[in-house]
């Protein structure tokens, strides 16, 4: 029996679990992936807008040799702060489903050769975040090989043509590093523009390459669908049939809702955000609580910046909740 399971090896996720580990409370993470899994899927020479200091979890300071830390430091810094702190965390383990008692709940998970491993918890912190789950373009194709919705590299894509779908911060980045590795990129937006709200690293080069016609832009734009060897493209003009051998689709996540609605945790129908108390961080389920980016659902509100500081909380409200049970 353990006081907390924690779903989710996120930084959110390592950090409510250093919280609990202060407080003395018995606890294990559990993560369907490698611990920070999202980090792990962001391009490969990513350097992070956020300073290295707003990244840190648990009090442990974060040297990078930038002020911003690229994702080989990032995930180093986590590394190092699981095993140093020997925070509990079972990796490669997917939660299938949860039920609960009176007393307690029981996570089931299930590990990579399918063996099925119970977990028994008074208490169960969601620290899923959101990036695990893409949002689909919902038509025909799109569930074809060649689409993905992480972006790692583009040395794989010379000479190929490339579609990016999204326009915002990650599909600008893909676009731009396509282009330099020698793709013949496509972006399609659904609006007017991509050249408002994203990295200022990141505006002077788009705006050049799609003044010269480097990049071709769809604005306005969405996919109508996708086959082995084209893709169709819903533009102002009509439908627009253009060569393709690899689509981007990088239109953004959102939390894992059929997780949390199977335990009776309430969402927000549009922004997906769960019901939580602002203070306890404690969901409209008894003993369930509620980390990091999950809590900010699709609305891009919340990032590690802002969800490391939960676990404090929540860690707070649990450690006086168990120690009223034994008085």
């Amino acid at each position: 029996m353990y006081d907390v399971v924690i779903i989710g090896g996120g930084p959110c996720g390592l950090s409510t679990g250093l919280a609990l580990q202060e407080k003395g409370l018995n606890y294990v993470i559990i993560e369907k992936e490698a611990i920070v899994n999202s980090i792990v899927n962001c391009p490969l020479h990513m350097t992070f807008y956020s300073t290295s200091d707003r990244l840190e979890i648990g009090n442990i300071p974060f040297v990078s040799q930038d002020v911003r830390p690229n994702r080989t430091e990032l995930l180093k810094y986590y590394r190092l702060v699981t095993e140093r702190q020997k925070i509990n965390i079972k990796c490669y383990q997917k939660v299938i489903s949860i039920s609960k008692d009176a007393e307690s709940f029981t996570v089931h998970a299930e590990d990579r050769n399918g063996n099925s491993i119970p977990y028994e918890a008074k208490t169960i912190v969601f620290a899923t975040g959101i990036f695990d789950t893409p949002r689909q373009l919902g038509v025909d194709g799109d569930n074809l090989s060649k689409v993905s919705h992480y972006y790692k590299e583009g040395h794989l894509y010379y000479d190929q043509h490339v579609t990016i779908v999204g326009g915002k911060n990650s599909a600008i980045e893909a676009a731009i590093d396509l282009y330099h590795n020698g793709a013949h990129v496509t972006l399609v937006h659904r609006g007017e523009t991509v050249l408002e709200g994203i990295k200022p690293s990141l505006l002077l080069d788009m705006r050049n390459l799609l003044k010269n016609g480097r990049i071709n832009f769809y604005p306005n734009s969405s996919i109508a669908s996708i086959d082995e060897s084209n893709i169709r493209i819903m533009s102002p003009e009509g439908i627009v049939t253009l060569e393709n051998d690899y689509v981007f689709s990088l239109i953004g996540y959102q939390p894992n809702i059929s997780l949390l609605q199977s335990i009776g945790i309430q969402t927000d129908s549009s922004s997906l955000v769960p019901y939580f108390n602002p203070e306890s961080y404690e969901s409209n389920v008894n003993n369930v609580f509620l980390s990091g980016v999950v809590t900010g659902g699709v609305t891009n509100r919340v990032y590690i910046e802002d969800g490391r500081f939960h676990g404090e909380k929540i860690a707070n409200e649990i450690a006086q909740r168990l120690s009223l049970v034994t008085k």
